[in-house]
């Protein structure tokens, strides 16, 4: 599995923020008040930042994309800096996890090229639900994992 490097701006994810164990629910209930409260969209992208490594009580942020960075209505804004990204497509029917071996092994075969990004203390990836994304049902629905690198020796 080799990745596309990507660079992306500062990345804004509007939405609501859970516990990793309750991601569906916390999708659930996110898309319950945004058919109430929708907000303008940046991308036509669904997103979901999953955090690791961390003492956080919360370790998962889903929604979209927005162009401001405050909190709107019920929403809760989480900014991601501007990076550069491993992206690795995974295969949903094999499961969420299936490319987690792989993607750890690029990590580690390219540990003197890359090291991976953290944000305030924590480790976290990025799900993409984009035209890929046909359903978790479907066999070639393919969810995009963002690992954000930076160069070794780099900023």
């Amino acid at each position: 599995m080799r990745p596309e490097i990507i660079s992306r701006d500062r990345l804004v994810i509007m939405g609501l923020t859970g516990e990793g164990s309750k991601t569906g629910e916390v999708w659930e209930e996110f898309e319950k008040r945004y058919g109430k409260e929708p907000f303008p969209k940046a991308d036509a992208c669904w997103y979901e930042i999953r955090f690791y490594d961390t003492p956080r009580a919360k370790d998962v942020h889903v929604g979209a994309a927005t162009e401001g960075a405050g909190d709107i209505g019920e929403f809760t804004a989480v900014a991601l800096p501007a990076s550069q990204y491993a992206v690795f497509d995974v295969y949903v029917a094999q499961g969420y996890d299936s490319g987690n071996a792989q993607m750890e092994q690029w990590l580690a075969d390219h540990a003197g090229q890359y090291r991976q990004g953290w944000l305030d203390g924590a480790g976290y990836v990025v799900e993409c639900y984009n035209e890929k994304f046909k359903g978790g049902g479907q066999p070639d629905s393919i969810v995009e994992i963002w690992v954000p690198v930076a160069k070794e020796g780099g900023p």
